[in-house]
């Protein structure tokens, strides 16, 4: 067998073994729930980019849901409830984009955490899955900068390329930028913040006093460790100054070869940079909001795509809810990038629009997203719900909790086969926190085990 010959078997043994991959990975969730970044196929197992696998490959001969029946179980389910409960959904046909259920889908409402499927597209769609954000230091006579880009997962310590969080260190920034200042002869500098890159924007006038006091979210800055927090658990205290923490953290390290004096705060120009640190790929960065739904991380996307859209950080809503409308998401009144201001109005016909666009890209990058959502049973914001036989490790999706509403948006095949992406809010006018998630979940399950056959 000549060269060329076995190159070509080689391609296509590479080709079926991707097939194969997204295919298991797509109907048998269950079996990929190790750490997240097992929940989805990088971009680099991609074989061609021209040729991508989409939900369209899978099993195009599955029988499709009666919408008459399907229709008549749902309703059944997702009926008012006597407290004033009021239920909307959606459920499509991700392959065809046929809608399979609809219960004034189009009517906005609160999406709470719902909201980052849309603030994870837009991020991946207008920054890249595969950028990474720096943390610089900048030499200026005997002033050092410290400057933010980005990167609110930050590590005390050494970067750990294997973690997402803390994949870059200050630590090892710190040394970095020690050498460096060993090479020129300074021994002595005077320790500038550039905290500048979100401006103003570290609060957001929609967001109730107690979503602060509640330990939901802190000041947003573009330079922090551990999204915010006072140490790497999630159950940390937020920080109200994660930036300035920042700085003494990396100051504490340079300190100890180096001479380091406070210095000012804000915008700074001019200077050498002598060192940098990179975050993990904001396809895992990505990832990592969306399992643990963190508010922090959310919001410092949002003002991301904001400035690269040309617009100020403080329009991280209005710059997610245009990136959703170039999918063919409509309607969206958005105030800001995370879910938690009850301000936010979107539709679930508006989510599961952004959740098919990115199934059946032709990025890998987009198509990355639904292996990003929690898995029913294992992990994340799912660990608790849908543990069921019929469920369990079957389901995607991203939960939503305020008062007074519960949502959840995500992806499921049905026993037959059919992909199908669904959006289910739940509204409560007398403001209990999450009403009736065990009826949302009856409804998931229900749409996990449907033949629905006339």
């Amino acid at each position: 067998m000549n060269t060329a010959a076995r190159r070509v078997i080689t391609l296509g043994a590479a080709v079926v073994a991707v097939v194969g991959m997204v295919l298991a990975m797509l109907f048998a969730p269950r079996f990929f729930t190790g750490e997240p970044e097992a929940f989805y196929t990088p971009a680099s197992a991609q074989i061609a980019e021209n040729a991508p696998v989409t939900v369209q490959d899978l099993n195009p001969d599955a029988v499709m849901p009666d919408t008459a029946v399907f229709t008549a179980q749902l309703d059944a389910i997702l009926a008012d409830q006597g407290d004033g409960t009021k239920f909307t959904a959606q459920v499509v046909d991700v392959a065809t984009g046929t809608v399979l259920y609809d219960k004034n889908s189009t009517a906005n409402g609160t999406p709470a955490s719902s909201l980052k499927v849309v603030t994870a597209l837009a991020a991946v769609d207008v920054l890249g899955a595969d950028t990474q954000l720096g943390t610089s230091v900048w030499l200026d006579g005997d002033t050092l900068v410290l400057r933010g880009g980005g990167d609110v997962l930050l590590g005390d310590g050494a970067s750990d390329p294997s973690s997402t969080k803390g994949y870059a260190g200050l630590a090892t920034l710190a040394e970095k930028t020690a050498a460096e200042l060993e090479k020129r002869g300074v021994d002595s500098v005077k320790l500038w913040l550039d905290d500048s890159l979100f401006g103003t924007a570290q609060s957001n006038p929609d967001w109730d006093k107690s979503l602060f006091t509640s330990n939901n979210i802190a000041p947003v800055y573009p330079l922090a460790h551990y999204a915010g927090r006072a140490g790497e658990n999630l159950a940390s205290p937020y920080q109200s100054d994660s930036a300035q923490q920042a700085r003494q953290v990396f100051a504490a390290a340079l300190g100890s070869s180096i001479k380091v004096a406070q210095g000012g705060r804000g915008a700074y120009e001019g200077g050498e940079q002598i060192a940098e640190v990179r975050s993990a790929p904001l396809r895992d960065v990505v990832k990592h909001m969306l399992l643990v739904s963190d508010n922090y991380i959310a919001e410092t996307l949002g003002r991301l795509v904001a400035l690269a859209e040309g617009l100020p950080p403080e329009q991280a809503g209005p710059a997610v809810a245009k990136a959703a409308g170039e999918h063919g998401a409509q309607g969206l009144v958005l105030s800001d990038a995370s879910g938690l201001a009850a301000a936010n109005q979107i539709s679930p016909a508006a989510l599961t629009t952004v959740l098919r666009s990115a199934a059946t890209s032709g990025k890998a990058g987009m198509r990355e997203l639904v292996y990003s959502l929690p898995v029913a049973g294992y992990n994340g914001t799912l660990r608790q719900r849908l543990g069921g036989d019929a469920t369990l490790g079957m389901v995607r999706a991203k939960t939503g909790s305020l008062t007074g509403v519960a949502t959840l948006t995500g992806m499921t095949p049905t026993k037959d086969g059919r992909l199908l992406a669904f959006s289910i809010f739940a509204n409560q006018p007398d403001g209990t926190l999450a009403p009736h998630k065990p009826i949302i979940d009856q409804a998931v399950t229900a749409i996990r085990g449907c033949g629905c056959r006339a």
